[in-house]
């Protein structure tokens, strides 16, 4: 196929994000794309080749490809404002792409910051000698190999052996035995299950689970782990710094760094995950008007609408009412977002600097 033979290339890009996939071990860009009078979907980006044929965009590297969907987003958004349209229309685009690319830092940022913490919980853990594992007749002549696996990630349940062009996993039967899964036969899917296997096992959870319920158990795992942060040295001058320069809540990663006047000081909150929804996106210049004591953060979003929300506090549905505040001392308060790759330090108690 020529490049331009597809309607498909033709097609208004909005936004690109690089997207890593586990079966191949790249980097596979999406792309954005203009959806007349629906939603802006995504699809895998599809590039002309220097013969005018066509190719996925793909990376080797995270870098590159990171640094190509900068370039790209700088061009596109450029574009959009130079298109002849009104004012409303193109703040109602702006806000659709805003969300869509948040929505893919926020899964990328949470993900790491996951892993980071599995990888820290397990690090006591030694790694196992080739002749301490116990295999299937079948797995036998991956010892080796899967000793190299678990030399990183020890606590892993589900492995893959070889390069990416040979597709073979393990995992572990309740025996603890490893048992082959797939022997040059690995699908997406299970590549996917054998990526995710690297955060859920550090959690003692099945990655075959739903996902989305893996990670908000997670996430409630995290939260005390959050709480010790309060006790390191770098991340009380993190917060001396922000209270110094009037910042009262910090957000990163689904974790909110909250003062409160008193006897009370910092606190660690989570963020609720409807900002998160399909029909909103954060508004980063927003408010949060505290009228209870809830530990949970409903940050400010923008409805598709161009509706500005402000943020709120509640608790989780199973907590019971928060309590709360009397009139006199709601707070309203904005606040900063911080560097995601800077949770994931604090998390691998790294030094802030």
């Amino acid at each position: 196929m020529k490049w331009g033979d597809s309607k498909r290339d033709h097609d208004t890009i909005l936004a690109v994000w690089p997207e890593y996939e586990p079966l191949r071990g790249n980097w596979q860009m999406q792309e954005m794309v203009e959806v007349p009078g629906a939603k802006p979907k995504w699809r895998d980006r599809r590039i002309p080749t220097a013969s005018g044929n066509v190719k996925l965009d793909i990376y080797l590297d995270a870098e590159s490809a990171a640094q190509s969907a900068d370039a790209g987003n700088e061009s596109y958004a450029r574009e959009l404002r130079e298109r002849p349209m009104s004012e409303e229309l193109l703040r109602s685009i702006q806000l659709r792409v805003d969300k869509g690319l948040q929505s893919k830092e926020r899964l990328r940022d949470e993900e790491k910051l996951m892993l980071a913490e599995a990888r820290r919980r397990n690090a006591h853990m030694p790694a196992p000698a080739a002749g301490e594992l116990a295999l299937g007749p079948s797995a036998e002549r991956y010892r080796d190999a899967l000793t190299s696996v678990l030399a990183e990630y020890p606590y892993l349940t589900g492995a893959r052996v070889g390069d990416f062009s040979d597709r073979t996993a393990l995992g572990k039967d309740g025996d603890g035995v490893w048992q082959v899964l797939a022997e040059g036969s690995l699908h997406a899917k299970g590549a996917k299950l054998i990526e995710r296997s690297k955060i859920a096992s550090g959690f003692g959870l099945n990655p075959s689970r739903h996902w989305g319920e893996v990670k908000a158990e997670i996430r409630q795992m995290l939260l005390p782990r959050a709480n010790q942060l309060l006790q390191l040295a770098s991340v009380r001058r993190l917060l001396d710094e922000a209270l110094a320069r009037g910042d009262r809540v910090l957000v990163c990663n689904g974790i909110v760094f909250w003062y409160e006047d008193g006897q009370v000081g910092w606190q660690i909150k989570a963020t609720s995950p409807s900002e998160e929804a399909d029909t909103t996106s954060l508004w980063l210049e927003g408010t949060i008007v505290s009228k209870n004591h809830g530990r949970i953060v409903v940050l400010p979003f923008v409805k598709d609408s161009g509706e500005h929300v402000s943020g709120h506090t509640k608790n989780a549905p199973h907590d019971g009412r928060a309590k709360p505040r009397h009139p006199t001392q709601y707070v309203e308060i904005t606040f900063r977002k911080l560097d995601g790759d800077l949770m994931i330090g604090l998390f691998g108690e790294l030094p802030y600097e």
